[in-house]
């Protein structure tokens, strides 16, 4: 987890503390509602056929991919940031 600062316009907020209170109870877990909406909204765009290109200069197996997937693409690519 990484904890950040975010802007938000004062009509979503509202809307996303309503969420929060409907849902959980208090606004307590407002973070968690936000991380689920934005991993509903990316898996969402898979299921929509959007794709992200990424170009790590070689060819991956099947079994890679399978891989990259399940555990993150740092691992497979040796991603050195």
């Amino acid at each position: 987890m990484v904890k950040t600062t975010i802007i938000l316009d004062d009509e979503l907020y509202k809307k996303l503390v309503q969420e929060a209170l409907e849902k959980y109870g208090s606004t307590r877990k407002l973070s968690q509602l936000i991380n689920e909406k934005l991993k509903n909204e990316a898996v969402k765009g898979v299921r929509e056929g959007k794709r992200l290109r990424v170009s790590i200069g070689r060819d991956l197996k099947p079994e890679e991919i399978e891989k990259l997937v399940e555990e993150g693409w740092r691992e497979i690519v040796k991603w050195k940031p």
